[in-house]
């Protein structure tokens, strides 16, 4: 099970890394044209900036899932001293717990909010064709992989990835001369 489950946490790594580069990649080239076409031929893709948008919302979101599926998310470091040594374990589990219930939260409420925008027949208003709960669908996924990645880390400790500590790391590096 636990094998199973890693497997499925590694895919769902790679299937957002490879989505956001698409994203950003697409960003990157629509803006070049966009920019390129204003600047040659006095005339740019309409609908590029706003598409651009809708791409780098994705992306980012993408990076969200991906940041706390790594260890990154934020949270207070401050429970790290407060807990002792022997409660480690403990609390990095309950910390999971808690995010991942946050995360079924804001599943719910996107849940809804894209269910709503679905039912109301609401469609982009720069690319007519497309209906905005498909633009919208990004929220619910993205806390989706979130809950289900930190409820995985609150049962299984071998599956967490290690712990970044931002601050205690910059903090470090700056007593240290800029040496970490």
């Amino acid at each position: 099970m636990i094998y199973v489950l890693g497997k499925i946490l590694t895919f769902l790594k790679y299937f957002e890394k490879v989505l956001a580069g698409l994203c950003f990649g697409g960003l990157t080239i629509l803006m070049g044209l966009d920019v390129g076409g204003r600047e040659i031929f006095n005339s740019g893709i309409e609908w590029a900036q706003k598409a651009a948008i809708l791409l780098m919302i994705w992306g980012g979101f993408l990076g969200a899932a991906l940041t706390s599926g790594e260890g990154g998310h934020l949270r207070p470091e401050i429970a790290d001293k407060l807990w002792p040594k022997s409660a480690h374990n403990f609390q990095k589990g309950l910390e999971h717990f808690l995010i991942g219930m946050f995360c079924l939260f804001f599943l719910y409420l996107s849940y809804v909010h894209v269910s709503e925008a679905k039912n109301f027949g609401d469609i982009h208003p720069v690319i007519e064709l497309l209906p905005l709960w498909v633009v919208k669908t990004i929220f619910p996924y993205t806390f989706m992989a979130m809950a289900f990645r930190h409820l995985i880390y609150s049962f299984i400790p071998s599956l967490r990835p290690a712990t970044k500590n931002e601050a205690t790391d910059a903090l470090a590096e700056i007593q240290n001369g800029g040496k970490a």
